[in-house]
């Protein structure tokens, strides 16, 4: 097995009842459940929007941000087990957001000897 990382990217859920986004997060969490009965999940969190970005030589520029535009913005992230590239874009495909505008960055972790 190999890790991936899917990033998702995206997705306008503030249109949404307190009810409408509470099912929406029942469909996240019975997705990680499926995938954590499968051995697929690994880890993953939500992200809070905003933060800092660190640049510059030697780290020195701090400036808020990231500022970037809904659909480019990162949400959060999972990381999962997949034999190849192919069953991590297939477990992808089951990112309950899709409706909603997001998209998922599918990317293998590169394995490090430490």
């Amino acid at each position: 097995m190999e890790k991936f990382m899917l990033i998702f990217h995206g997705g306008q859920l503030d249109h949404l009842s307190p009810e409408q986004m509470q099912a929406q997060l029942g469909k996240w969490m019975a997705w990680v459940d499926q995938l954590s009965k499968a051995g697929k999940y690994v880890s993953g969190e939500p992200l809070i929007p905003g933060g800092k970005l660190v640049s510059g030589p030697a780290g020195k520029t701090v400036t808020d941000g990231p500022y970037t535009e809904g659909k480019e913005v990162v949400g959060g992230y999972f990381v999962i087990n997949a034999k190849d590239m192919d069953e991590a874009v297939t477990i992808a495909k089951d990112c309950p957001d899709y409706e909603f505008g997001c998209s998922t960055q599918v990317r293998q972790v590169m394995k490090m000897d430490m």
